[in-house]
C-alpha cells in the first residue's frame, strides 16, 4: 500500500508539472479548467510587471482577457491560441486602463481584425487621456539610457540600498523588453463599451462582464464565469502585492466585498498566482480595512498628509505580505503603500496639498 501511495503521489507531481508550459520566457502558460488558460509571469514582481492574460474558448469562438503589456508576449499567446484551435478571437477585454493589460491590443488587431474590444467606459476615457503620453515617456527615458547601465548602477547599490537596487532591475527589465516594441506599437482603442454589464452566452458557458465598482481605477471590469465559478478580477485583486493607484480605498473595500458574494471559488487576479479559495481576498480587505483605519488615527492625533509615510505602520500586515523579501518590500512601498496612503487619506475626506 505504501508503494502505491507513493506511485499516486509521483504520478500527481508529474501531472502538476505538466500542468503549465512556458511559450514566452519568463512567463508560463496553465489550463485552468476545460477551454480556459491563463498566461502569466513566473515571478509577477519582475520587471517588466506584466499583467495575467486569460483565454476562454467556447464552442464557436475564443474570449481573451487582458493582452499583456508587451506585444511580443501577446503574439506568443496569439500562437499559443492558434495551436488549441481554430476558432477566432470574437472579443478582447480590457479590465482597465493600465498598458500591462492593453499594450497586446495592437497583436489581436492584427490577427483578428474584426475582434471586439471591450472595457468601461471610464476605461476608454482614461486611455484616452493618458495612454500616449504614458508610452511616449517610455520611449523618452529608455533613449536616455541603456539596460546594462542600469543594471550597473542596480549592483552599486546593492550592499547599501536593496530595495533601490531592486526598483533599478525592475525598471531594467521594463526597457529590455519594451525598447524593441515601442517604435512599432499602435494603441488599439475599446470599441465595445459598458457601462454595468455586458452577458455572453456561448453553448453551456455563461461570461459576463460587469462593473462591480472602482477597485485600482474607476472603471474596473471583472469577467466571471458562473458556471465554473471562476472569477477575472483584473487588478481589484493583485498578488503577492495589492495596487492602489487611482480608485478610493472605501470605494475598493466596497467592491471586494462585492466579489466576495459572487460564490467564486477560483480567482484570476490581475497579477500573480491563480487563488483557489478566498483567503487572499480576505486578506486584502483586512490590510485596506487597517489602511484606513490607521490613517484615521494618524489624522486624528494631528499628522500632516507629507508624515503619513512615517507615522503609519502597519506592522504585522506589512510582514505578512512581504516577508523579509526586497522585491516584495520595494512592491508594497511603490505599489501599494505610497499610493495607498494617499487613498486612504482622500477617501476619508482629508485634503491633499495642493504640490502633491
Amino acid at each position: 500500500m505504501r508503494q502505491l501511495s507513493l506511485l499516486a503521489a509521483a504520478l500527481s507531481l508529474f501531472a502538476s508539472a505538466a500542468f503549465a508550459e512556458q511559450i514566452y520566457p519568463g512567463y508560463t502558460w496553465q489550463d485552468l479548467a476545460d477551454g480556459l488558460f491563463v498566461h502569466t509571469r513566473v515571478d509577477p514582481l519582475a520587471g517588466p510587471i506584466d499583467g495575467n492574460s486569460t483565454v476562454i474558448v467556447n464552442d464557436q469562438d475564443v474570449f481573451v482577457v487582458d493582452t499583456h503589456i508587451n506585444p511580443a508576449v501577446a503574439r506568443a499567446v496569439i500562437d499559443k491560441i492558434r495551436q488549441i484551435t481554430d476558432k477566432p478571437v470574437t472579443h478582447v477585454v480590457n479590465t482597465h486602463w493600465h498598458d500591462d493589460h492593453a499594450n497586446g491590443n495592437h497583436a489581436y488587431r492584427q490577427a483578428y481584425p474584426e475582434a471586439k474590444i471591450i472595457a468601461h467606459r471610464a476605461t476608454l476615457a482614461s486611455l484616452e487621456e493618458e495612454w500616449q503620453a504614458m508610452e511616449d515617456q517610455r520611449k523618452a527615458a529608455y533613449e536616455r539610457v541603456a539596460g546594462r547601465d542600469i543594471l550597473a548602477a542596480a549592483a552599486a547599490l546593492e550592499a547599501e540600498d536593496p530595495e533601490r537596487a531592486t526598483g533599478y532591475r525592475v525598471f531594467a527589465g521594463y526597457r529590455d523588453a519594451l525598447e524593441p516594441e515601442l517604435p512599432t506599437m499602435e494603441l488599439v482603442y475599446p470599441d465595445l463599451l459598458f457601462d454595468d454589464r455586458l452577458v455572453f452566452e456561448r453553448g453551456e458557458r455563461t461570461i459576463v462582464v460587469s462593473w462591480l465598482g472602482p477597485g485600482n481605477t474607476e472603471g474596473d471590469a471583472l469577467v466571471w464565469l458562473p458556471e465554473e465559478k471562476v472569477l477575472i478580477t483584473g487588478d481589484v485583486l493583485v498578488a503577492p502585492i495589492p495596487y492602489a493607484f487611482d480608485a478610493p480605498m472605501d470605494d475598493w473595500i466596497g467592491t471586494l466585498g462585492k466579489i466576495a458574494e459572487l460564490g467564486a471559488e477560483t480567482f484570476v487576479p490581475g497579477h500573480g498566482a491563480v487563488q483557489r479559495d478566498t483567503r487572499y481576498l480576505e486578506r486584502v480587505e483586512r490590510l485596506l480595512e487597517a489602511t484606513l483605519s490607521a490613517v484615521r488615527q494618524a489624522r486624528a492625533a494631528g499628522v500632516a498628509y507629507a508624515e503619513l509615510g512615517e507615522a503609519v505602520d502597519l506592522g504585522e500586515l506589512e510582514r505578512l505580505f512581504t516577508d523579509g523579501d526586497p522585491l516584495r518590500a520595494h512592491a508594497w512601498r511603490s505599489y501599494f503603500l505610497t499610493p495607498g496612503l494617499k487613498s486612504a487619506w482622500t477617501s476619508l475626506g482629508y485634503p491633499v496639498p495642493e504640490e502633491e
